[in-house]
């Protein structure tokens, strides 16, 4: 199938310098053998754009997905256009495929292909005209945890509500970036009252709203393939509904600069045995 993740390449000298001030990762010593998650956040601290950068070909360069990328790169352009830093989305092939050895966030390079290791046991292929993006590894990917800002799910939440902080997604040591204010508060005076919660009951897409036991829940990222499907819903930390999956954290690894966070565990909800029963 046709894949939904494309890649951004950046060109310019100050390429590093202008991402490190937009980004909630430390990137100015970007190396070739890490790919750090990173999200994009409007003054408020909420989510416009997100993915994985890395080194590609010699150039700075996002996967991210391809209906947000015009609308990323709009929001981005001001400041890219002050460094004389240009970007644009390639049609470099761009692909998310099961069963990796990689640990998330790792790269390895080979004659102009990149492999980069993700959560959920899967991995990117970047550069792989042969190798076809696997829908079922979209599903692992969200069944772990990880979404990425879609079309519809822009501006809905911020990064700790989408688990990034226990991802590798925010680095709380680094200088001021957009949003960043709003997001150290959250970390050091509390917690917020929504986070994102694994739904695997029927097909839904990102920025659609989904009606649970007479109440709504909006879709932030989801994967559907004519077998399986996985969602990730923006819920409170309250909820009390077995359709709902809390998400398996406990798969992630501190990272430098992060803190460790304690999440507000929902009162019910279905295990992970269940889950794996249905994987």
């Amino acid at each position: 199938m046709n894949s939904p993740f494309g890649l951004i390449q950046f060109k310019g000298d100050q390429t590093l310098k202008v991402l490190q001030g937009q980004c909630t990762q430390m990137v100015t010593g970007l190396s070739t053998e890490h790919a750090p998650l990173v999200a994009f956040c409007d003054p408020k601290g909420r989510m416009f754009g997100s993915g994985r950068l890395l080194q590609y070909n010699n150039l700075v360069s996002l996967i991210t997905p391809i209906d947000q990328s015009d609308a990323l790169l709009k929001r981005l352009h001001p400041f890219l256009a002050l460094s004389r830093v240009s970007a644009a989305l390639t049609e470099i092939p761009v692909g998310l495929v099961a069963q990796s050895s990689l640990s998330p966030a790792v790269c390895q390079h080979q004659p102009g292909t990149t492999r980069v290791g993700e959560f959920g046991n899967t991995q990117w292929q970047v550069g792989d005209q042969d190798q076809l993006h696997d829908p079922k590894a979209d599903i692992a990917r969200l069944s772990a945890g990880l979404g990425f800002v879609r079309q519809g799910s822009a501006d809905l939440l911020i990064p700790q509500q989408a688990h990034y902080q226990m991802l590798g997604g925010v680095n709380f040591n680094k200088g001021c970036y957009t949003g960043q204010e709003v997001i150290a508060r959250l970390e050091h005076l509390g917690q917020a009252k929504k986070y994102l919660y694994v739904y695997r009951e029927a097909p839904v897409y990102p920025g659609e709203s989904v009606e649970l036991d007479g109440t709504s829940f909006q879709v932030f990222d989801a994967a559907n393939d004519q077998e399986d499907q996985a969602a990730l819903l923006l819920a409170p930390v309250s909820v009390n509904l077995k359709q709902l999956i809390h998400v398996p954290l406990t798969i992630t690894r501190q990272v430098e600069g992060q803190r460790p966070v304690k999440l507000c565990q929902p009162l019910c909800c279905q295990s992970l045995v269940d889950l794996a029963k249905r994987s």
